[in-house]
C-alpha cells in the first residue's frame, strides 16, 4: 500500500485549502532502497536513487499516467512528470469550489496500526473549519495510517445536538453514516452518541456496549467504516437529498452507492476472527460499491472470500493470481502462501518426521555396533520427542523396539 499510497498522493500536491497544508503524502526517507557496503571495519549504507513511483488510472472520470519520485541529487519528492494529472485535480477543485454538483472521491489509508491517535493529540489551532471550508475536511490527514477517534466522537456528538435543535430528527446525514456501521458490523442492531458518557454505543444482539468496551476488531470495524461513511457524507452532501433519514441497515445509501475513491488498507484481517475474516471484504464492498479497496493480508480466509483477479502477489514482478477463490484453507496455504504441510502443525510435521527416519533405520538395522547414521537420527529424535512429544508411549514403543532387535540378533 506504500507506493498506491504515494501514487495516490498526488491529490494533495496542491491542496484546495490552506488548513490541508501537511496532509499529502510523499515518498518518506524509510522508503527509500539502501544498499549495503562494506567499508573498512563496518558497514555503509547507500540510498538507491532515483526513487520513482509510476502510476496508470482514473482521476474523476479521466484516465492518466503520472510519475512522483526523488531524483539522483534530491530529497524530496517531485511532480514533474504527473502534470496532467495535477492538472485534472486542480479542474476538480475548481469546480467543486464553484458550487458545481460533481461527484468528489474519498481518499483514505489507514495502516496496520491503525487503532487511533493517542488522546493527547489534537489538530493544531489553523485546522478548525468553518463555513464553506468544511467540505475539504474529508481530506484532513486523510493519509495518517491512524483513525482519529477524538474526531469522530466529536461528529456524532455534534449530530446528537442537531438532533436535539431539529425536534427529534436526526440529519440524513447521520442515517448514512449509521447504516454503513451496521452493515460491517456481524449481528449489530443498533447505534447511538451516549451524551452522559461522551462517546459512542453500538448495540450486538440487542446488548448495548460502549465503544471502549468492544473487542479490538469491533472498535477497530467501526471507528474506520465511520471514517470512510463521513468521508463520503462530506465530499457528496449533494447526494443526501435522494436518501431518506431511515436508519434501516439494509437499505442502501445513495451516497455510499455513487461515492467513488480509493482507500489502502494494510492487514484487513488485524484484530478480526476467522468468521469475520470470511465476509469483511464483501461487507466493505456492499457498503461502498464504487470505492476502490486496496488491502494487505496474510489471512487466507482473506484470501478464500475473494474474487477472481483480486488477489496480487507482492513478490518481484507479481501477477493476478486467478486460481483460489473457493479453494480450501490448506490448499490456499500451501500453494498461494508457501506454508510447508498446512494440515499439520509445525511441532507435528517435526515429530512425524525425526520419528518415521528413526524407526526406519530401526528396522534395517541388523544389531551390533549402531551406524553413525542411526545414532544421529536417534539423537535428533530424542530432542524433538522431548520438546514436542506429549505421548511417552511413542518414546516407550520405540525403545523397546530396538532392545527386541537387538536381542534377537545377538542370539
Amino acid at each position: 500500500t506504500g507506493c498506491t499510497g504515494v501514487a495516490a498522493g498526488v491529490w494533495l500536491v496542491k491542496p484546495p485549502d490552506s488548513t490541508l497544508a501537511g496532509s499529502g503524502r510523499n515518498i518518506l526517507p524509510s522508503e527509500i532502497r539502501l544498499l549495503s557496503k562494506e567499508e573498512g571495519d563496518r558497514t555503509q549504507f547507500l540510498e538507491c536513487k532515483p526513487v520513482s513511483i509510476e502510476a496508470t488510472g482514473e482521476i474523476v472520470g479521466h484516465d492518466a499516467r503520472w510519475c512522483r519520485q526523488i531524483k539522483q541529487d534530491g530529497r524530496r519528492t517531485t511532480n514533474a512528470e504527473a502534470k496532467s494529472a495535477l492538472e485534472i485535480i486542480e479542474r476538480h477543485f475548481s469546480s467543486v469550489q464553484a458550487g458545481h454538483r460533481v461527484l468528489s472521491p474519498v481518499v483514505a489509508y489507514y495502516g496496520a496500526g491503525r487503532a487511533w491517535l493517542p488522546s493527547r493529540s489534537r489538530r493544531e489551532q489553523g485546522a478548525k473549519r468553518s463555513g464553506p471550508s468544511r467540505r475539504w475536511e474529508a481530506l484532513y490527514d486523510c493519509f495518517n495510517e491512524r483513525i482519529r477517534l477524538a474526531d469522530l466522537h466529536i461528529w456524532f456528538r455534534r449530530e446528537a445536538l442537531a438532533f436535539a435543535s431539529r425536534s427529534g430528527s436526526w440529519r440524513p446525514g447521520y442515517g448514512v453514516v449509521k447504516r454503513a456501521i451496521l452493515r460491517c458490523v456481524p449481528d449489530a442492531d443498533d447505534l447511538w452518541y451516549d451524551g452522559d458518557r461522551g462517546e459512542l454505543v453500538l448495540s450486538v444482539d440487542g446488548q448495548a456496549r460502549t465503544l471502549s468496551t468492544l473487542s479490538a476488531g469491533q472498535r477497530m470495524m467501526v471507528a474506520m467504516v465511520a471514517d470512510i461513511a463521513i468521508k463520503a457524507v462530506a465530499q457528496n452532501a449533494h447526494l443526501i437529498a435522494q436518501d431518506s433519514s431511515s436508519s434501516d441497515a439494509d437499505r442502501p445509501s445513495e451516497v455510499l452507492l455513487r461515492t467513488p475513491g480509493l482507500v489502502l488498507i494494510d492487514e484487513i484481517d488485524a484484530h478480526l476472527h476467522p468468521k469475520w475474516q470470511r465476509h469483511v471484504v464483501d461487507d466493505l464492498k456492499r457498503t461502498f460499491p464504487s470505492i476502490q479497496f486496496v488491502c494487505t493480508s496474510h489471512s487466507p480466509f482473506i484470501i478464500q472470500s475473494l474474487e477472481a483477479g483480486e488477489l496480487r502477489s507482492l513478490e518481484p514482478g507479481g501477477t493476478a493470481l486467478a486460481e483460489y477463490s473457493g479453494r480450501s484453507i490448506e490448499d490456499i496455504a500451501e500453494d498461494i502462501q508457501q506454508v510447508d504441510i498446512p494440515q499439520l502443525s509445525r511441532k507435528s510435521v517435526e515429530l512425524n518426521r525425526a520419528s518415521e527416519r528413526y524407526f526406519k533405520l530401526l528396522q534395517e538395522w541388523r544389531g551390533g555396533e549402531k551406524t553413525d547414521e542411526l545414532k544421529e537420527a536417534e539423537a535428533n529424535y530424542r530432542v524433538v520427542a522431548e520438546r514436542y512429544s506429549a505421548n511417552p508411549g511413542l518414546s516407550a514403543i520405540l525403545k523397546l523396539d530396538a532392545l527386541a532387535r537387538s536381542a534377537e540378533r545377538a542370539k
